[in-house]
């Protein structure tokens, strides 16, 4: 991965193998929901004695490259950014956690236009237009720079739909987001990703799916040249999962056989992880998890994903998802004992074998699912005064000598 001046700075900081001060393990922020009988969450959270974060070091490895990256645009260091943004493209590096640097330089050097667009200032989206289109004339034949102009306006087209949504002058919005759409097609035209080799024009010309007429036809079609180019990275996944939902272009009914589908694409790289991406992203999407579900296929699908990082990041997003899924199926009752079994068995293997560190940040229910999963799996020895700390490769209990 490519090291920027900030990232630099996190990694040669001390003291990461301890509790941050600033992090107060506290309960309450989720409801009675995840209470834990007996002990009581703030308990359970007490005897926790591993290595908490509240944002987790790989996400911080992902903001400061998209700052380092911020500042050179900010600078007017085109030919290096751009250059950047190739190698990192072409290369297809890896950032901790499975990101691709590309994507992060990407971002990076979109900031202020995703901020403009947060605050709906269409004005200060447009002048950020007016730079990439300034970029783009001063490097014509360079495919990153058509992306950056690519993807501003689909950034545009896209906030302006979701406004238009919410009844905000939606015939004005509407007609120029397809004007965004329609000018975003024209620059992703003249480079072919294929022949580019970049996973990065891959996924911009995908995103198009959303403003153009024949959306539909096309989404599957880029989804398989994005994948060819880049079968590893998780977004190519979770991005195509959504747009196969009711609210684009799929079916609930149909959305299974898709999600398998994409996991026999890429079963030779990532085994059957592509399943796993495709359920976290349509669960995220909707609220909760689709009904077709297959749950043993998910969790070994499960483990896939963590394997090809082998990082925390992905442990603590698999140890918050099947901390959901154990509470809810609790919740269903007497008939869904055979799941919770499962769900409890698999939340128990993660803990126990795979996460060795709290990232606060990938915990769907904060401090309150933190404290359940821990309850849910080390319940008898908490009961007898175990304290839990770093065992091997995950968590494991110990009781202090009276």
């Amino acid at each position: 991965m490519l090291i920027t001046p900030s990232l630099l700075h996190v990694k040669t900081r001390t003291g990461r193998h301890r509790q941050e001060d600033a992090v107060v393990l506290q309960a309450g922020g989720a409801g009675s929901g995840f209470r834990v009988e007996g002990l009581g969450a703030d308990l359970v959270l007490s005897r926790l004695d591993a290595t908490v974060m509240r944002v987790g070091p790989e996400a911080t490895e992902w903001h400061c490259v998209r700052a380092d990256h911020a500042a050179m645009a900010d600078a007017g260091e085109w030919a290096d950014l751009l250059e950047a943004l190739r190698y990192a493209d072409q290369e297809r590096t890896m950032a901790s956690g499975g990101r691709r640097v590309a994507a992060l330089i990407s971002e990076g050097v979109r900031t202020i236009l995703a901020e403009a667009l947060a605050r709906q200032d269409w004005r200060g989206a447009r002048a950020e237009l007016d730079r990439f289109e300034a970029v783009m004339a001063m490097h014509p034949e360079n495919y990153a720079a058509a992306h950056l102009l690519a993807q501003a306006h689909l950034d545009i087209g896209a906030a302006m739909l979701a406004a238009a949504s919410q009844g905000q002058l939606s015939r004005d919005l509407i007609a120029e987001s397809s004007a965004h759409y329609a000018a975003a097609e024209d620059i992703l035209t003249a480079f072919d990703p294929i022949e580019q080799l970049s996973p990065l024009l891959a996924g911009s010309r995908y995103l198009l799916v959303r403003g153009i007429e024949d959306g539909a036809d096309l989404c599957r079609d880029w989804f398989e040249d994005w994948c060819d180019l880049d079968p590893e990275d998780a977004t190519v996944h979770a991005t195509h999962a959504v747009h196969l939902l009711p609210d684009w272009f799929g079916t609930l009914g149909a959305f299974e056989k898709e999600a398998r589908r994409a996991a026999n694409m890429t079963a030779g790289t990532t085994g059957r992880a592509a399943y796993a991406i495709f359920h976290i992203a349509a669960a995220e999407a909707l609220g909760d998890f689709v009904p077709t579900l297959d749950l043993e296929f998910f969790i070994e699908a499960l483990g896939d994903y963590q394997d090809a990082t082998g990082c925390q990041y992905r442990a603590n997003v698999a140890a918050s998802l099947l901390t959901r899924m154990v509470h809810d199926y609790r919740e269903a009752g007497p008939a869904a004992n055979w799941q919770l079994t499962k769900a409890r068995a698999a939340l128990s293997n993660v803990i126990w074998n795979r996460l060795r560190e709290i990232h606060l940040d990938c915990w769907i229910h904060g401090a309150d699912g933190l404290a359940y999963a821990l309850a849910e799996v080390f319940g008898p020895a908490l009961q007898r005064g175990a304290r839990i700390g770093r065992w091997g490769e995950g968590l494991g209990s110990r009781i202090p000598r009276q």
